[in-house]
């Protein structure tokens, strides 16, 4: 397979930035740490910007008998040369304890270069794309996740494409809150229409005991609507709490024996009078840890059409939507206009894939 050229830094010293996508796995020492740890690192490297990151994936590991792994993947805008990108990602291997003993065998960092802009190249150090990411469904699980749409050079086929090909089964969201403390005394002090507020005594995997306040939810699903024409759908809604409306992306608490998607297809038509045909999951972030277990679950949604006959709102809702232009998006949260906590988190993940 011939190579093909390659952006290669101008009389300045300079290069314009090529976009990249690497893979991180780890099932050795504290992987969590590991993996977050080495993102830092390569961000700090001249040459190197991070634009977007997946989230963690439990994998079953491939191999000699080993830990499952912790996998995901990111894209980073580059300015360095192929090699010189698989140099500083072998010498952050390094860094994080990186031993090279038995192929497949366990690790503690493990990154691979997958994908450099359209380059398609194989020498006897680097193929660009990895050879085997068309089969991994670890590789290629969190890669649909911030990168749906980017064409594979040599298969010609979307990333979105590919996964639907190999069997995902055994690759699974790290989920979110995963060390539980243990229970010592229970008792619910109320229980309402969407949540349940309880006062409860732990002990905290330190050992130390004591009582925590916590607000019982069932998690909400958000959606980061796009038109056609590249405007965000938010709503003013008349927000009791705070005595006063606010701009908000459409979202709403997610219903017994319901999905977070199922959720956020019937609450945006419900509020914004558009349905989507093409969804993205962003990701899932809590609101409030410190006495909210409430997780929200974030989604892109695209190729909107505009409902001829809408559902009808709920009786206790006062929603008008409105329409914006990113840039005004970003600018109102600068100014605080836009203040409410989820809308500014999920516009952050949704952000990237913005033009």
């Amino acid at each position: 397979m011939e190579s093909q050229s390659v952006k290669v830094p101008n009389h300045d010293g300079a290069a314009d930035p090529v976009c990249c996508a690497i893979a991180l796995g780890s099932n050795l020492g504290d992987s969590l740490t590991t993996l977050e740890s080495s993102l830092h690192v390569l961000a700090q490297v001249p040459g190197i910007e991070l634009m977007a990151r997946s989230r963690w994936y439990l994998t079953k590991a491939v191999g000699p008998p080993q830990p499952d792994y912790l996998n995901g993947c990111a894209l980073l805008h580059v300015t360095l040369t192929p090699p010189a990108l698989l140099e500083v990602l072998l010498q952050t291997e390094i860094k994080f304890g990186r031993v090279r003993r038995e192929r497949w065998g366990a690790r503690t960092l493990d990154l691979d270069l997958l994908l450099f802009d359209d380059l398609v190249l194989n020498t006897p150090t680097l193929q660009i794309p990895h050879p085997r990411m068309a089969e991994r469904a670890f590789v290629l699980v969190p890669l649909a996740e911030i990168a749906p749409n980017w064409i594979e050079p040599i298969s010609g086929k979307a990333i979105a494409e590919l996964v639907q090909s190999v069997d995902c089964s055994e690759v699974s969201p790290m989920p979110l809150g995963h060390e539980p403390p243990q229970l010592l005394k229970k008792r619910l002090l109320y229980q309402g229409r969407k949540f349940a507020f309880e006062a409860s005594r732990y002990r905290l995997p330190n050992r130390n005991e004591g009582e925590w306040e916590c607000i019982r939810h069932p998690g909400g699903a958000l959606a980061v609507p796009v038109t056609n024409d590249g405007k965000l759908v938010l709503v003013k809604q008349y927000r009791f709490a705070v005595q006063g409306r606010l701009l908000e992306f459409p979202a709403g608490t997610v219903e017994p024996n319901e999905t977070p998607e199922e959720t956020i297809r019937r609450e945006i038509e419900e509020e914004t009078g558009y349905r989507a045909q093409q969804w993205q999951k962003l990701g899932e972030f809590f609101v409030a840890p410190g006495y909210s277990d409430e997780i929200i679950y974030a989604y892109l949604a695209q190729d909107l059409e505009l409902l001829e006959h809408p559902p009808d709102q709920d009786i206790d809702e006062d929603i008008e939507p409105v329409l914006m232009t990113v840039e005004a998006v970003e600018k109102a949260i600068l100014l605080g206009d836009i203040a409410d906590a989820k809308t500014i988190s999920s516009f952050v993940m949704a952000r990237p894939f913005l033009k």
